[in-house]
Parts: C-alpha cells; sequence; structure tokens
C-alpha cells in the first residue's frame, strides 16, 4: 500500500526548515511506501529555493508555478499527479501533528472512502484553540456548509485523506481554489456517494497563521453559492 502526502506551500520560507525535517525524518521512518509531492503555489520568497535544496538529500516531487492560485487549487495538482493507493494532504504548518497518520492507519477500510481529520469530535483534543472570533466564524462556516453536506463536524481542519479511485472521482471535477475548496471537495464526495468518515484528530492553532479572517469570510461566502450554481448547472456530473 503506497501513501501520497500533499502538501501546498505559499511563502512558507521561514518555516519550512523545520517542518520539512520532521516530515523527512517520519516518513522515512514509517513503514509505509510513500511518495511526497509538495506543491509551491506561486510563492515569492525562498520557499521553491529551500525545496530544491532538499532534493539533494530526499526524495520527493516539487510541483511549482509562478502565480498563486489558493490552496484548493495547489491540493488538487499534487492529487492528479499522485499514484499512491492513498492520498493525503496536511498543512506545512503541522497543526495536525505527524503522529496522526499512525491514527489513519487503523482507519482505513475501503478502496472508495474519504477519511476527514476533525476537531469536533468527542475525542478530538485541540491543545492550542483558536481565538473566539475564528472559533465562532468556523462554526458559522460549518453550520452553512452542512446545507451541502450534512454531518460535518469540521470542513476546514487540514488533514484528509482520500483512496486513489475517490480522489480521480473529486479533484478532476472540483473547481474552487481558496477557502471553499473543502467544503466542495465533501460535497461532490457525497454526490459520488463515496464512503464519508470522520476521525479525530488532535491539534494546535498557529499564532503565525496567515488567513485574514474577514477576508476569508467574504472569500468563502462567494465559494460557497459557486458550489450550488456549479452543482445546479451540472458542474459535478
Amino acid at each position: 500500500m503506497i501513501f501520497s502526502i500533499v502538501v501546498p506551500l505559499f511563502n512558507e520560507e521561514k518555516r519550512i526548515d523545520g517542518s520539512l525535517n520532521k516530515i523527512f525524518d517520519f516518513f522515512n521512518s514509517s513503514n509505509q511506501q510513500t511518495e511526497l509531492i509538495f506543491v509551491n503555489d506561486g510563492s515569492t520568497d525562498r520557499t521553491l529555493e529551500k525545496l530544491n535544496g532538499y532534493a539533494q538529500k530526499f526524495d520527493f516531487q516539487v510541483i511549482s508555478y509562478s502565480q498563486n492560485r489558493g490552496k484548493g487549487y495547489a491540493v488538487r495538482q499534487g492529487a492528479q499527479k499522485a499514484s499512491g493507493d492513498w492520498i493525503l494532504f496536511f498543512d506545512i504548518d503541522l497543526a495536525t501533528p505527524l503522529e496522526e497518520f499512525n491514527n489513519l492507519l487503523a482507519t482505513l477500510k475501503d478502496d472508495d472512502e474519504v477519511i476527514i481529520g476533525s476537531r469536533r469530535l468527542p475525542d478530538s483534543m485541540i491543545k492550542k484553540s483558536e481565538s473566539f472570533l475564528r472559533t465562532f466564524l468556523g462554526q458559522c462556516f460549518t453550520k452553512i456548509s452542512n446545507l451541502l453536506a450534512p454531518g460535518i463536524k469540521d470542513f476546514t481542519c487540514g488533514f484528509k485523506c482520500f483512496s486513489n479511485r475517490a480522489a480521480k472521482d473529486i479533484f478532476f471535477i472540483a473547481k474552487i481554489d481558496r477557502w471553499g475548496f473543502d467544503t466542495e471537495i465533501i460535497f461532490i464526495a457525497s454526490l459520488k456517494k463515496k464512503k464519508i468518515r470522520q476521525m479525530p484528530v488532535s491539534w494546535s492553532h498557529d499564532t503565525d497563521s496567515r488567513v485574514k479572517v474577514f477576508g476569508a469570510i467574504f472569500t468563502s461566502a462567494n465559494d460557497l453559492f459557486r458550489i450550488i450554481f456549479y452543482y445546479l448547472f451540472g458542474y459535478y456530473k
């Protein structure tokens, strides 16, 4: 069983060294066969330079393009190039610790399923929480997204795993590039009758988060309307 690990990157030169060393150490010591795919989403700093430096020591793929397109676009590029039996993506800040990969292994059951890391289940553990405002707005986003995908407790946790079969059915027709992409891929998964399971994870808020809260609100709202539009006009068929 091969796992494709997809990590999107945008202007991460300040934390890339610490995170990449942890990622390489963890997966190189794992008993699971993995391919690592880093997607440079139009970084304007030294992110790509640093990635290329690591290529002299480690085996991984780099997908890079000059214009920033958004996390959703970056994850799609990685997923479409992935060849593993399972495709896992997570954020470079490692807010969800790498050790959750071991817990993920114990949950895999079907070759046509989606596993969603969740901070909102009874067994989840939030070690460092977001601000009250971020938490409140996240809950509002979840309530609205539940109109499209009922029962999902946490759409935006950056730890999700797809069987190759499910990923190919989802990522090749997904269209949202930025904040609403999590809701879109889960919505498409439900439309395609994929098995969707939620997995409790431990999680710590990254105080260096680049998310501009109020800008993300308007972008996310627009993305949700676009998902409805795409659905009504048959773009997800």
